[in-house]
């Protein structure tokens, strides 16, 4: 036996020097235990994976279901037929991920590559309804009507013949709403007929109510959010050419989406939107409800974030203001979250965005409103992240996570992958292990709906992680930085340093203000620019507690105290 677990354990470490201790195959009791990270055993990795994702929601789901199928290369355990219980367990879990990963598909409105990736998988199960059921949704959705109820009857033949099984409730109201051209049930039916009723009011009811749609869609994900805001756009010269202040102060509120990220998607948008919110203010009757003024200053501040000078910040303080008096839960939080958006004028404020997200956590918990909850917990997640607390931002995201399941709100995953990939450098793991969860959270953004979040993150994720392990950045002069391109110049073209650092803008008063500090810092130090590290640490230093730029839930250049000694003078 020792010979077998000596030959095994030379195996499995081959770099382990002579006489020193396994840390794989140990010694316990009288017997050996195996110690290895779940990741590491195929069979664990795959059960973990099928888990995540039954609590994940859009793209983030499509992306943990398509890493577990990966790992399946042909039947398991094959070679080992004794293993009678845990080959059906896994071939169960394959099952689910492969049902699951359609239904995440067709959600998505893929329904093309759902319908491919199960014609083979009925030909091996055919047994299995709830495969036939996705198979003909997808092909229905996919606009091959005549195909769906094909498939429906493969399923009645398939299912009574070789399982002897009757249609279920589900195939049957299935075959009638495809055979009918109308969704009569459920959810669907409900939409058709609430949008019909609608129908039948006034204007007033009309554009209140869409602009609840709108916000609603918004929330949902990347093309929802895209198709929500071009709607606005377009909405706010026809409210303003209402003469109806009032009746514009209801519609702009209601159509404002929470924001966590407090870099715009497009500027010159929530420029008209601002400009239109303080048109709107100035009109409104002194008999205009209060809640109305505290709304409309709110969505100034949310859509005036990351601007320089003091009036967002003013507008968000004043709603806050007024939204105690007032009482008023929903008022409230979207007040909290103006003041969030509106925090970033001075590094190393995560103290009040912590108190904030608390705020909006218990709030919206007491009042159901969901959507703030969640918010809540994306904050409370950053901030945690930006002094390394990572028990408390892992426990954050999970509920955030279950939360945007519950609630399909997919873009939420963005934001948790992302803290996830920021987890693996807090936590000093391997490069390697960096590099793949750096991955995975790069693979969120083409097409997130975000531009704001997505626009030079990728090149300046590889730059951090670069500076992190000591490689030259220059080695990334010829990557599009977007709007970090003047922060990061000084360090990729070293012999203009000095003549890029003085050209340099101050950052804008948002979540990329400290890294892209750091980072004019670092450039300053290496080229000896006494003056603009001088700066810079004065800059930071209220930050000295942190972790630089990992308030962002998604990068970091390491502690702010480390940062702070080295370029000391």
């Amino acid at each position: 036996m020792r010979t077998f677990v000596a030959a095994l354990r030379r195996a499995l470490e081959p770099g382990r020097a002579p006489r020193t201790r396994s840390r794989v195959i140990v010694t316990e009791g009288s017997g050996y235990r195996l110690v290895l990270p779940r990741d590491h055993v195929d069979a664990w990795y795959f059960d973990d994976l099928i888990r995540a994702a039954a609590n994940q929601a859009g793209p983030q789901r499509i992306e943990t279901l398509e890493t577990a199928l990966a790992l399946w290369r042909g039947d398991a355990y094959d070679d080992y037929r004794w293993a009678n219980g845990e080959i059906a367990k896994l071939g169960e879990l394959r099952s689910a991920a492969v049902e699951m990963l359609a239904e995440a598909r067709i959600r998505q409105g893929r329904p093309e590559q759902a319908v491919a990736e199960l014609e083979p998988y009925l030909h091996e199960h055919p047994a299995r309804e709830r495969a036939w059921l996705l198979q003909a949704r997808g092909l229905w959705q996919a606009g091959r009507r005549e195909d769906a109820l094909a498939a429906l009857r493969r399923a009645r033949t398939r299912l009574g013949s070789e399982a002897g099984l009757d249609p279920s409730a589900e195939l049957i109201a299935l075959e009638r709403e495809i055979l009918t051209g109308e969704q009569e049930f459920g959810e669907h039916r409900l939409w058709r007929e609430t949008v019909a009723a609608y129908g039948a009011t006034g204007p007033r009811s009309r554009i209140t109510s869409s602009a609840d749609l709108l916000r609603g869609l918004a929330l949902t994900d990347a093309t929802g959010l895209t198709s929500a805001q071009d709607r606005r756009a377009h909405a706010i010269d026809d409210l303003l050419a209402i003469d109806d202040p009032e009746l514009t102060a209801t519609a702009l509120t209601r159509m404002e989406v929470p924001g966590v990220w407090s870099v715009l998607d497009d500027p010159a948008r929530s420029a008209r939107v601002a400009e239109a919110a303080r048109v709107t203010l100035e009109r409104l009757d002194t008999e205009a409800a209060p809640a109305l003024r505290a709304r409309l200053l709110a969505l100034f501040a949310i859509e005036t974030r990351g601007r320089r000078g003091g009036s967002g910040a003013e507008a968000a303080r004043a709603a806050e203001l007024m939204a105690r008096d007032l009482g008023d839960p929903a008022v409230l939080v979207l007040a909290l979250d103006a003041r969030f958006l509106q925090s970033f004028h001075t590094p190393g404020r995560w103290p009040l965005r912590a108190r904030l997200a608390g705020e909006l956590i218990t709030v919206s918990r007491r009042h159901d409103l969901s959507t703030y909850l969640i918010l809540g917990h994306l904050i409370a997640l950053q901030a945690a992240a930006a002094v390394g607390d990572v028990a408390a931002a892992d426990e954050h995201a999970a509920a955030a996570d279950r939360l945007a399941v519950r609630y399909e709100r997919d873009l939420v995953g963005v934001f948790t992958t992302w803290y996830r990939a920021l987890r693996t450098v807090l936590t000093d793991r391997p490069e390697p292990e960096v590099a793949d969860a750096y991955e995975r959270a790069l693979a969120t953004l083409p097409g997130c709906g975000m531009p704001g979040v997505a626009a030079g993150l990728a090149p300046l994720t590889r730059l951090c992680l670069a500076l992190r392990e000591g490689r030259d950045p220059a080695d990334f002069a010829n990557d599009d930085f977007g709007p970090n391109a003047p922060y990061v110049a000084a360090l990729l073209r070293p012999e203009r340093a000095h003549e890029l650092l003085h050209a340099a803008p101050a950052p804008p008063p948002d979540h990329l203000a400290e890294l892209r500090w750091a980072l004019v810092g670092i450039a300053a130090d290496r080229c000896a620019d006494r003056s603009t590290a001088s700066q810079v640490r004065r800059v930071l230093s209220p930050a000295r507690g942190e972790v630089l730029g990992a308030g962002t839930g998604m990068l970091s250049l390491g502690p702010a105290a480390a940062f702070l000694d080295r370029s000391a003078p």
